[in-house]
């Protein structure tokens, strides 16, 4: 009897050792996935470009600048008394409803432009490279492409131990898509 629970302690442990080698093969591309993730999450909130930030600053400004101009009456600054048209421009009205349109009416546009860009490269000054909409766009798909390949390998090796009869928990975030999968 001894002979046999000795052979079965080998069994036994041999087994066990496989079952802790699978489940650090299992590990390999569920670490990979997290990388990949808190990549995907660096790319995402990365600055954008500066030519992307400039076109955001003028379509901001554009948009002042129309607000202001809608309440501006420069005819007014013209026009003579008791001529019955208006005479009034409005400009503390206009500068207490849009200071910064007002400001753009005025000519100080590349001043303020100037100011907004320093801003903009002092906020993203020491932060991570800036991505285009189209640099992003194309690494966020490469990152995209590199965790369904790794979880396409980790379902695999799921399967392959699930085959040894080996169990194995799968993550809770783990991708339908090739669970679901008759072939991977």
């Amino acid at each position: 009897m001894a002979k046999i629970i000795d052979k079965l302690a080998g069994v036994f442990d041999r087994q066990r050792r496989a079952a802790r080698e699978i489940a650090d093969a299992i590990e390999v591309p569920r670490v990979e996935i997290m990388a990949l993730r808190e990549k995907r999450r660096e790319i995402e909130s990365a600055p954008i470009s500066p030519a992307e930030r400039q076109a955001r600053i003028a379509k901001s400004l554009a948009e002042a600048e129309a607000e202001a101009r809608a309440l501006f009456e420069p005819a007014a600054l013209v026009t003579p008394p008791n001529s019955g048209a208006v005479t009034d421009p409005r400009l503390a009205d206009v500068f207490a409803a849009q200071p910064l349109g007002m400001m753009l009416l005025l000519g100080l546009r590349e001043d303020i432009i100037e100011a907004l860009t320093a801003s903009a490269d002092k906020e993203v000054a020491g932060l991570c490279r800036a991505y285009s909409t189209e640099e992003r766009a194309e690494e966020l798909a490469r990152i995209d492409a590199g965790i369904r390949d790794a979880e396409r390998d980790e379902e695999r090796l799921c399967r392959a131990a699930e085959e040894a009869g080996i169990k194995v928990a799968r993550r809770v975030d783990a991708s339908m898509e090739f669970i679901l999968a008759e072939d991977l």
